[in-house]
Parts: structure tokens; C-alpha cells; sequence
């Protein structure tokens, strides 16, 4: 595609993109399906964050999540056809949800049409910040260039306030969540190119804050950072104020974890999603 051609950007509702962003750059965001026993609800279009975690802490068994249809992304690559010459699409890794495959099949019955459907091999804010590099960018083929060169930049650290959600999700036995609990060790997790992995495990919820900055710094220089947190504002402002200190030249975002992520690491959760430059 030539330089200047007209080009529209699509996610997913977990890339945790920010309304304002969605509004400057016309991302279009697909929403994922969260359901409460039968009961289901599209993420951030039924049910908002505040709504999810209330639900989520009085709840004996997770939430389940479903990727949006292959005719749900098929329906909105037709109607952005009508005013734009081609689509790039970037979503939460495979090795997390099905969602990248269901973009893919949408995008294959579209005969003709340029649709880049992109894997990202992340989740929450590194995909929303994959979304915002697409968008600035002055065409379709530089898009997929800037996207495309910041695949292994991605990575997330995140530090739980409890393992009970990771245990109802099998990820932990009962006995290692009871044992974290009586000895209120926090665990912190990461996840780069699909993979989850445990960090550090850390007593107090203040040492670990202050380890999960540690952590941050160890992958310095850092192109774009945002802090990440489920209903845990004032943690989320107190690393952001932080980090604008120690970072001038990088603006530091603040964002709400969605329902799939939201899923596993429960209410109380913060972290990091950046890119390193």
C-alpha cells in the first residue's frame, strides 16, 4: 500500500485501550464474552471493570471467558472495508485465548481486502500500546513495520494481593494459596512472548511494590509504560508519581484491568505493561 493510504486499526477488548485513545485514533475494539455460570456478558459493552470485580469476589468458581466469533470480527472488517483501503488487526496472544484464530477466519472470507491480523503474544496494555504505534503510524505498510519490530519489546509484570484466584484457576494447589496467605507473601508474575512465569514471591504488600519498581528498572531504557491495576487506584498513582520522577521522557499511563486478566489475578492486582526501547 502506498505512503498516506487510509488504514483502520482493530483489538480486542483485552488490550485494556483507553477510551480516549479509542476516540483519537478510531481504534475499533472487539469485545470478548465473560460468563458468570450461563450467564453471559461482552466485556466493557454489559459489564464494566467496577461491575466484573464486584461480581468476581463473591464468586465460588472463576468466571469464563470466550473469544468473540469469527462472524463478529467478519461483520466489522466489512463495514470498515466501506471507508478505508486496509485493516490491521492486533489481539491477545494464542497461547491465551482463541481470539487471534477467530480474527483470522473473520478476516479470511473477505475476498480482496488486505486485513493483517496480528498475534501479539501479549495481553492488557502492551497490545493497547501495539494499537497507538499502528494508529501514529503514516500508512498500512509502516504500521505493520513499527508493530511488527516491538513483538519481543513486550512484557508485563504483575503483582497479586491474594493467590486465591490463581488457585480457583488451578494455576496453585490450596495448600501453597493457604501457606501465602498465612505468611502474606505476594506473588508476582510476568508474562513476555506468551508466557506466564513466576518471579519473586514477596512478604507485604509494600516490599513487593517496591520490588515490582526493581523489576521495572532491570529492563530500562523503556519506550512506553503504562501502570496497570485492578481496583487498586491509589497503589496505581503512587507508582505512577514514581516513575514520572525517574522516567521524565516517558509518559507513564495509567490503566484499568480488564475481565480475562481480571479473571486470574482478582481484585487488588497492579503491575507494569511496557515496552523496552
Amino acid at each position: 500500500m502506498g505512503a498516506g493510504s487510509r488504514f483502520r486499526v482493530v483489538t480486542d477488548s483485552t488490550a485494556d485501550v483507553p477510551p480516549q485513545w479509542i476516540e483519537r485514533y478510531g481504534i475499533s475494539v472487539v469485545p470478548l464474552t465473560v460468563l458468570f455460570g450461563q450467564e453471559p456478558f461482552r466485556d466493557r459493552v454489559d459489564l464494566t471493570d467496577a461491575q466484573f470485580f464486584a461480581r468476581l469476589k463473591t464468586a465460588d468458581r472463576l468466571p469464563t471467558t470466550s473469544a468473540p466469533s469469527p462472524g463478529a470480527f467478519a461483520e466489522l472488517y466489512e463495514s470498515l472495508s466501506t471507508e478505508c483501503e486496509g485493516i490491521i488487526s492486533i489481539h491477545i496472544g494464542r497461547t491465551l485465548s482463541g481470539t487471534t484464530e477467530a480474527a483470522r477466519l473473520g478476516a479470511a472470507g473477505l475476498d480482496g481486502f488486505p486485513v493483517h491480523v496480528i498475534d501479539s503474544g501479549s495481553v492488557t496494555m502492551t497490545v493497547g500500546f501495539l494499537a497507538q504505534v499502528a494508529a501514529e503510524a503514516p500508512d498500512l505498510d509502516q504500521a505493520l513495520q513499527r508493530v511488527r519490530e516491538r513483538l519481543g519489546r513486550q512484557k508485563v509484570l504483575a503483582l497479586l494481593d491474594t493467590l486465591r484466584y490463581i488457585e480457583l484457576g488451578g494455576r496453585v494447589s490450596r495448600a501453597q494459596a493457604m501457606l501465602g496467605t498465612m505468611l502474606d507473601l505476594k506473588p508476582i508474575l510476568s508474562l513476555q512472548e506468551g508466557e506466564i512465569k513466576s518471579v519473586d514471591r514477596v512478604r507485604t504488600r509494600g516490599k513487593a511494590l517496591n520490588r515490582l519498581l526493581q523489576l521495572l528498572r532491570q529492563d530500562l531504557p523503556i519506550e512506553r509504560l503504562a501502570v496497570m491495576h485492578a481496583q487498586a487506584p491509589a497503589d496505581a498513582e503512587r507508582l505512577r508519581e514514581e516513575l514520572a520522577r525517574e522516567l521524565p521522557e516517558v509518559e507513564v499511563v495509567i490503566g484499568q484491568i480488564g475481565c480475562v486478566l481480571g479473571t486470574h489475578t482478582g481484585p487488588g492486582a497492579v503491575g507494569f505493561a511496557y515496552l523496552t526501547a
